[in-house]
């Protein structure tokens, strides 16, 4: 057997350009790939360019439904300042930067409402 390593989690969204935008300008993420497919696009959004990402997939007559409880976390190095990055580019914060013991963590939502945490350890 070899190793198992992280590659993605999917993200059901219904603007692709919408996603896309977040995901750049709000997180630095890069392109990793994207299928324009029959019925909609796959594109993976990631660090650098290179997985591990976000897999955005938006299909005919999917409608997205994020969840009220389950998030996806990113390592950040100053969540304070990423918080009003994403906050001036008018992107909503759901819970605004917090410590708990040795962890800072703050919650926004990228467009179609799925929790992103932003955290930090110290």
């Amino acid at each position: 057997m070899t190793d198992l390593t992280f590659d993605s989690a999917r993200l059901d969204v219904r603007d692709m350009d919408a996603a896309e935008a977040f995901y750049r300008d709000a997180l630095g993420f890069q392109r990793v790939f994207r299928y324009d497919i029959p019925d909609g696009v796959i594109q993976m959004m990631a660090p650098g360019g290179k997985p591990p990402g976000v897999e955005l997939t938006m299909l005919t007559d999917l409608v997205p439904n994020a969840s009220p409880t389950e998030h996806i976390a990113f390592l950040a190095d100053d969540v304070p300042a990423w918080v009003e990055r994403i906050r001036s580019l008018g992107y909503r914060v759901e819970r605004e930067p917090f410590t708990i013991g040795d962890e800072t963590m703050a919650f926004v939502l990228d467009p179609d409402g799925h929790r992103i945490e932003l955290k930090h350890y110290a």
